[in-house]
């Protein structure tokens, strides 16, 4: 966390001028210490370089060459460093001199056989300087004259600097001098054996980066990959050592144009496999990760240590993830407040400061367990799942990702098993243009989202997706499959895939099986956040399917009829089960210790209420529950536990999207309730119909004995929704479901105000929900 280190720094330097008399010995390194600081890059502004020259020449005011020498020119390179930086901001040309000068003034002081080191560091210092003032012959002589100092056997980290440094004097020939290209692969290569993502991240991330971008430009692409799969482990390692959420989200958010590129270089090569795994890597991190840890617990421990680390371990994750937070250290100038740093809030958020101390508690609690053996943390190995765990040679697999950079277009893999039983990974590459279309499709079907006009226009929405998606083209050779895993990515997530109208030929080959219907009539359709995801869902234990528990919350806003007629149809099916029904379905009643027994036992979880998300802040996705009571998002990684759970359904609206960030962190309900021990949530992607809703999940239910996966339950369900008569639902109602008369009255007073019959075989209606998981 270098910025919050930071400022812990220059807060104890302004603690300890308190407490300094001027003029002395410690107050000038004080004041020498205060200018790097705020030279820092973190911090990079005029006004703070500005700041950082007040205190050099502070410190200068004491230091003479005379009496104080090598402090003299360590303040001198100093300010060296720091006109440098001015002169990006201001008197480019008048700045670049002035730290000329107090380059050469420090090396009056520094000499090969009197503090060679700091020769050899000024040395490298008039390198940049003179590279910055396109002294190409001056930069390559100082830093050679460095590097017969910084030998890499005795100074390697030192040694690497320069070699990198000798790469950037080539750096503006690099597109159209070949020699000048391989000089700075050279240079380059020789840093990164030194500078290595695990030890080195962010200098490794710098070097590699320039690399890559530099080999990419010259479609040279080993070295592309060479480069990039550099930045990329530094990303991991970067994010690894980070604490605050929203630390670990830049790092990656800023690299994606690295995974972009690295996509495509792969591709050239012919390296498919790589390329997905590069996807992967750059997708859902914190999800997985998460998962991946979720049920650790220390095996030596007591029964109430074990419950104390899954408590503090679910309040962990639960702050996981990054919330909007606009605090900057360069707001805050104690010199211009006349308040030192300590006065003043930490730009670190509360939710950091908090998950601080939680991580302080878990080492406290670990080290009382003391099991060596124990670790708190797996690393998520970067590699493709064994896929023939969930892919048949009947079931494809289809991955999108949507580059930063829509100039690169989108890339979707195609990932089968073969008869052989090998896995083929297929990638397609679509065009800028195409990225242009899929753009605005998508923009389109956003556009007037929750209002009745969207209703009206989704059937023509869904026919310009699947245009722009071209699915056709990309299922029209696949004779054998008969289900089909998609894997969205950004936007993609909030489209109904399942539902868009496509046409394809029929095995013989003599002509279309059909025109435009819903893809889901060709396959049934699962989705699911990631690979990785869909592999850790499908290594949860086996359950026994002989009893299936049943938990529901049944309309708490006493608002919804056909929700809570929906309960009770299932109440008579399920045994055993629970259920909160209206005013007692509050979070306390939710947490007390009879319900969460249930719940850990509960095969079946259905939540019959209202429901909520943000899309400025998915954080604040809820349930809403009785007395006004909500069950958010950070409430289900904190408090709810469902390790048996194979199905939990969210007839709520909206509940089944997720945010779409840059970074795909695929943050939503059902992200939460993944957490929690769900294999599969089936959720809402639009503001539903409440009779609809009920009926699909009723029908799910009921024939879920009868399929081999939820997946393929949900699309019998739907298309029987979409096809029944009214007439056939009330005879369903009373005889299948065994509904009262005066259940089947209050339905029937609902269809009467349908036009149409069958009353739901507009998309609207069928498809909002989709199956997510195994």
């Amino acid at each position: 966390e270098p910025i919050e280190n930071l400022r812990i720094a220059i807060n104890c330097y302004f603690e300890a001028q308190k407490l300094l008399t001027e003029n002395t010995l410690s107050w000038a390194i004080l004041q020498n210490n205060l200018g790097g600081a705020y030279s820092s890059k973190l911090i990079f502004s005029r006004e703070n370089l500005e700041k950082s020259i007040q205190y050099l020449n502070k410190a200068l005011s004491f230091y003479k060459q005379e009496t104080y020498p090598k402090e003299w020119a360590d303040v001198k390179s100093n300010l060296g460093l720091v006109y440098r930086g001015l002169s990006t901001f201001s008197n480019g040309a008048e700045n670049l001199e002035k730290a000329h000068q107090a380059y050469k003034d420090a090396l009056q002081v520094r000499k090969p056989d009197y503090l060679p080191e700091k020769y050899a560091k000024t040395q490298c210092n008039l390198g940049v300087l003179y590279s910055v003032q396109n002294s190409l012959e001056n930069a390559e002589a100082a830093y050679k004259a460095g590097l017969k100092i910084y030998k890499l056997d005795m100074f390697p980290e030192d040694w690497a600097m320069i070699q990198e440094n000798l790469a950037y004097v080539y750096l503006p020939l690099s597109k159209t001098d070949s020699f000048a290209f391989q000089k700075i692969v050279q240079y380059l290569c020789n840093s990164l054996e030194v500078l290595k993502p695990s030890e080195f991240p962010l200098k490794c991330m710098k070097a590699a980066s320039v690399l890559g971008s530099v080999a990419y430009d010259r479609q040279d692409w080993n070295n592309t990959i060479y480069g990039y799969e550099r930045v990329i482990q530094s990303v991991e390692q970067s994010r690894n050592w980070a604490i605050s959420p929203q630390t670990k989200r830049n790092v990656l958010e800023n690299a994606l144009f690295v995974y972009d590129r690295m996509i495509e270089a792969c591709l050239q090569l012919n390296r498919p496999d790589q390329a997905l795994l590069t996807v992967e890597r750059s997708k859902a991190r914190i999800l997985i990760e998460l998962l991946s840890s979720a049920n650790l617990v220390p095996q030596n421990a007591t029964p109430e240590q074990q419950e104390h680390y899954r408590k503090l371990n679910q309040e962990i994750a639960s702050l996981q993830f990054p919330v909007n937070d606009t605090s900057n250290l360069l707001t805050l100038d104690p010199s211009a407040t006349g308040r030192s740093f300590s006065e003043i809030e930490s730009p670190t958020s509360p939710q950091v400061r908090y998950l601080k101390t939680l991580l302080q508690q878990r080492e406290t609690l670990l080290e009382e367990i003391d099991d060596p053996d124990f670790k708190a943390l797996i690393e998520v190995v970067p590699e493709l799942p064994d896929f023939s765990q969930f892919l048949s040679p009947t079931t494809a697999l289809i991955e999108w990702y949507l580059p930063l950079e829509p100039a690169l277009g989108v890339y979707l893999f195609l990932v089968t098993r073969q008869p052989d039983q090998q896995i083929q990974i297929t990638p397609h590459h679509f065009s800028a243009t195409d990225r242009q279309q899929l753009d605005a499709a998508i923009e389109d079907y956003r556009s007037d989202y929750g209002q009745p006009t969207w209703n009206d226009r989704l059937p023509q929405r869904l026919e310009t997706l699947s245009a722009a998606l071209q699915l056709p083209r990309i299922l029209a050779k696949l004779s054998q499959i008969q289900h089909l895993i998609l894997i969205p990515h950004r936007e993609l997530h909030l489209i109904p895939l399942h539902a868009l109208p496509v046409s394809l030929p029929s095995p013989s080959g003599r002509g279309a099986r059909g025109e435009g219907q819903p893809l889901q009539d060709w396959f049934p359709v699962q989705y699911a956040p990631s690979c990785q995801i869909l592999n850790n869902l499908q290594q949860r234990p086996s359950l026994n399917r002989e009893t299936v528990p049943f938990f529901a919350i049944q309309n708490p806003t006493e608002d919804l009829d056909y929700a809570e007629l929906g309960v009770e149809l299932l109440l008579r099916q399920f045994s055993p089960h629970q259920v909160l029904p209206r005013d007692q379905a509050t979070l306390d009643n939710l947490t007390q210790p009879h319900i969460q027994t249930f719940l850990e036992q509960s095969h079946a979880v259905l939540f019959g209420c209202h429901g909520e998300f943000d899309d400025d802040n998915p954080l604040n996705a809820y349930l809403r529950l009785a007395n006004g009571d909500k069950l958010t998002f950070l409430d289900i990684f904190n408090g709810l536990n469902i390790p048996l759970c194979r199905l939990l359904v969210l007839s709520a609206c909206k509940t089944g999207l997720v945010e779409t960030s840059s970074t795909d962190d695929y943050v939503g309900l059902s992200s939460a309730f993944f957490y929690a021990g769900a294999r599969t949530v089936v959720a809402s992607l639009w503001n539903v119909d409440e009779l609809a809703a009920t009926l699909v999940i009723l029908r799910l239910y009921q024939i879920l004995p009868d399929y081999p996966s939820v997946a393929v339950a949900l699309q019998a369900a739907q298309t029987w929704l979409r096809g029944v008569s009214c007439d056939d639902v009330l005879h369903w109602l009373q005889h299948d479901l065994k509904a009262t008369e005066e259940e089947v009255e209050a339905v029937e007073d609902r269809l009467d105000l349908f036009e149409d019959d069958p009353p739901f075989a507009k998309a609207y209606y069928w498809s909002a929900f989709t199956a997510i998981g195994l």
